[in-house]
């Protein structure tokens, strides 16, 4: 062999073995980098801060009630939390809950809608919890907690306690007792074969929401506390079937339209006295929407369509019987107190606060109402 040609063999086999030599060394960085990423840490658990969404996200302020469940986590893996930040109010139901085992969990995805997150999580020793994780809320950390225990001071049978809450600058947690009956809004529009809904139902749950709002509503104003966001899916129902107001409290309504909440307007910037004072007469129109819900059964917004422009619209063409829920209609409702419910509903979703009644005034007629209809019970052959 010529020396030129055994020169380049050699170096050949010299390139050779340096590339096999870098590749080793390639797969071993690479090895130890794989054991240092999945490797668990010992004294790291999530922040509810560090929460990453894989759903994909909905469009719609409501939350999605018909979602496909599946295990879910309402925490990552990759940082640490402050063991103290969970704030347990008066209630001996979770009194010995502690951060790590809200955290440590196994959740499950129930909704999510333009503010929040929920999640039904369940423990170990069977109970259920339902969390509504809330971001974007520009509140400090000393007035949520404030308005949290002025809410817990202002309890009523009717509206959903929480049980406890974090809080932190970007997000916050609320800890409430899983109702598993679904909401109004699920049982009025859900997609599963709905079950009757008489007519004095639907008038005992209006008259039980309206007591509960009026009461809150004495009990807070001072505090310039409005529900806030007042719909049917916020409306839950008990293992009696009772109505429950939840998430009271929870936003801050936009003061240029005090119904802007409905109309999936950023509620959640404004905390002013007078934004406040509008918050209520919001509520009122929230409520209107629900009793519009409960003698129509028809959605909120159902293909471009505005329920309260529908209904304004029928009435005035003087064809106020089409407005009404047919399944009630063959129920043999009264169709005079339908209609007096219906003057109710229309007179809270007046476009000008400041006409709309107050909620005592609701109470008052709604009881009227609703004591007409208990007499012609009695007195039904």
């Amino acid at each position: 062999m010529k020396p030129i040609s055994k020169s380049i063999v050699m170096f050949s086999g010299y390139i050779a073995l340096g590339l096999v030599i870098i590749g080793l060394i390639l797969c071993r960085l690479k090895k130890k980098k794989r054991e240092r990423v999945e490797a668990p840490s010992p004294c790291k658990v999530a922040s509810v801060d560090d929460i990453v969404d894989t759903k994909p996200s909905f469009t719609s302020t409501d939350f999605k009630t018909d979602v496909s469940k599946s295990d879910y986590s309402i925490y990552s893996t990759e940082s640490a939390f402050v063991p103290s930040s969970l704030v347990v109010l008066t209630s001996p139901i979770i009194s010995d809950l502690k951060f790590e085992d809200l955290l440590s969990a196994p959740a499950e995805l129930l909704g999510r809608g333009k503010h929040g997150t929920l999640y039904r999580v369940i423990f170990e020793n069977g109970m259920v919890l339902a969390v509504k994780r809330i971001k974007g809320w520009m509140i400090s950390t000393d007035e949520f907690k404030h308005r949290m225990q002025r809410l817990d001071q202002a309890k009523h049978l009717n509206v959903l306690p929480a049980l406890a809450f974090y809080c932190s600058i970007h997000e916050k947690l609320l800890v409430y007792e899983y109702q598993p009956n679904g909401s109004l809004f699920s049982l009025l529009h859900g997609k599963q074969p709905r079950r009757k809904f008489e007519w004095a139902s639907r008038l005992k749950i209006a008259a039980k929401i309206a007591e509960a709002l009026a009461y809150m509503h004495r009990e807070l104003y001072v505090d310039g506390i409005p529900h806030g966001n007042l719909k049917s899916t916020n409306i839950l129902l008990k293992n009696n079937m009772e109505p429950c107001i939840s998430e009271y409290g929870l936003m801050v309504m936009d003061p240029q339209d005090p119904s802007s909440s409905l109309n999936g307007l950023n509620s959640m910037q404004q905390q002013t006295k007078g934004t406040s004072t509008n918050g209520f007469k919001a509520d009122i129109y929230g409520f209107g929407v629900i009793l519009l819900e409960l003698l129509t059964g028809k959605l909120v917004q159902n293909d471009g369509i505005d329920l309260t422009s529908w209904v304004h619209s029928v009435v005035r063409e003087e064809w106020t019987v089409e407005v009404f829920d047919k399944s009630i209609i063959l129920d043999g409702a009264s169709e005079e107190r339908m209609l007096n419910l219906l003057q109710v509903a229309i007179k809270c979703v007046n476009q000008a606060p400041e006409s709309r009644p107050s909620i005592s005034q609701v109470v008052s007629m709604i009881n009227t109402i609703k004591e007409e209809d208990d007499k012609s019970l009695v007195y039904e052959p």
